[in-house]
């Protein structure tokens, strides 16, 4: 069966996120696997490579206060898991893993065993901002292979039924696409709306479009609708279609290069994973 992997390494909002993940994997008939990590050694040996001197104190305090949760986090979490399954009548095949092994390696792990492998994480980072930014870890989406699906805070149940897909004009487009309506079939009156921002949408531009439109329309058999924008930048023109639509999830193709790091570095926004507080789905170049 598919899988949903969702990862906790704190109890910050843990309520909301299993709440949610039970809803999305229930939503999408897909099984969950909740894995709580605590790889606080690794982070700290990384701080320690780039610092002199004696370990900051707050970084100290983070640890224990860390490692005191994950000591009783399987507990917690079966109680958390329990009490939703009891009030929600959800069949959600489910299984839970404690760990200490960095999360990176745990994700490539679950991979290996599922290979339709989405994973669930948080858009708050526990060890950095309760560190005050003393303790990083790589980006999960720039440092993992499957569809990494960002949940926003106080956000407990999936709807799935505007979805929004950003696309700068890509070959693996409709292979996304199309996962993305396998998604929505459990969803009744799904819709996925296709959209491209376009600075300047001269003659070229309208061909380019309106070519890219039927391309699709062939590729992709779905509730599809489409949306051309001309706004400075595509995080101006998600926001516009935010306005218009009100959608329920962003979606994203990571690229190598270009129209990722536009999205993720504009200067008028944090990130779209905190701004349109909507969860975000990131897919993968390749």
């Amino acid at each position: 069966m598919k899988t949903n992997l969702l990862l906790l390494d704190s109890y910050k909002n843990i309520e909301d996120l299993i709440a949610y993940a039970f809803s999305f994997s229930n939503r999408s008939k897909r099984s969950l696997k909740i894995v709580y990590v605590f790889d606080f050694e690794w982070m700290r040996q990384s701080f320690m490579v780039g610092s002199t001197g004696s370990v900051d104190p707050a970084l100290v305090a983070v640890e224990k206060d860390a490692e005191k949760e994950f000591d009783v986090a399987e507990s917690k979490i079966r109680e958390v898991a329990g009490d939703y399954k009891k009030k929600h009548a959800v069949k959600v095949p489910f299984d839970l893993k404690i760990t200490e092994v960095n999360r990176i390696d745990v994700v490539e792990e679950e991979l290996d065993r599922s290979s339709d492998l989405i994973l669930l994480i948080s858009n708050y980072q526990s060890y950095s901002e309760a560190t005050g930014g003393l303790v990083g870890y790589p980006n999960l989406i720039e440092n993992v292979s499957c569809p990494v699906y960002v949940i926003p805070e106080n956000t407990r149940y999936a709807v799935l039924k505007e979805v929004v897909y950003a696309t700068d004009f890509h070959q693996e487009d409709s292979e996304i696409i199309n996962k993305l309506i396998e998604l929505l079939k459990h969803s009744k009156g799904a819709r996925c709306t296709i959209l491209h921002n376009e600075k300047e949408f001269g003659f070229e531009e309208k061909l380019k479009w309106l070519g890219f439109r039927e391309w699709i329309k062939t590729e992709v058999n779905g509730n599809l609708a489409f949306s051309l924008k001309t706004q400075k930048d595509i995080v101006s023109a998600i926001e516009e279609l935010s306005q218009e639509t009100d959608p329920d999830l962003l979606v994203l193709l990571k690229e190598k290069r270009g129209f990722f790091e536009e999205i993720f570095s504009s200067s008028d926004t944090r990130s779209v994973l905190t701004h349109f507080h909507k969860p975000v789905l990131v897919f993968h170049q390749d």
